[in-house]
Parts: C-alpha cells; sequence; structure tokens
C-alpha cells in the first residue's frame, strides 16, 4: 500500500530536518498561496483536497538540494 501524499510530504519534512514554519515561508516563496493553518491541516491527513502538493514537494525537494543529498519527493504524477 503507498502512503498517502500527505504522509509522503510530512514524512520528507522531518526528514529534512524542516520546521513546519520552514516548509510553509519555502511554500509561499514558491507562490503557495494556502495559509498556515491550511497547510498544517493538510500535512496531517484532515484537508479536505491535494492541497498544492507540488510546490509543497518542490519546496522540500529544495531543502535536500541545499543539504547537498539527492532523496527527492516525489512529484504528484510519480505517486502510484
Amino acid at each position: 500500500m503507498t502512503a498517502a501524499p500527505h504522509a509522503v510530504l510530512e514524512a520528507a519534512r522531518t526528514q529534512a530536518g524542516m520546521s513546519f514554519f520552514d516548509l510553509w515561508i519555502a511554500y509561499f516563496a514558491l507562490g503557495g498561496t494556502a495559509e498556515p493553518d491550511v497547510v498544517r491541516a493538510y500535512l496531517a491527513g484532515r484537508g479536505a483536497h491535494s492541497m498544492d502538493y507540488d510546490v509543497l514537494a518542490q519546496a522540500i525537494n529544495e531543502r535536500f538540494l541545499d543539504q547537498g543529498t539527492t532523496y527527492p519527493v516525489p512529484y504528484s504524477d510519480e505517486l502510484s
């Protein structure tokens, strides 16, 4: 069974050592428009829609790249 998209993001955020606030700022800088409470609810599995999954994934992937890690968070079209 494949993990839910929100769980993939939350696990990657933790692995990257990002605080929620770090992720939200990076997400916002990439053009994300959801309020912090909406993003937090989505990451906790309480979101009603897919949010901006790819924008959140990009924000986390950029943190991994900054750390010199090649661990990519899959984008929505790569989730099975």
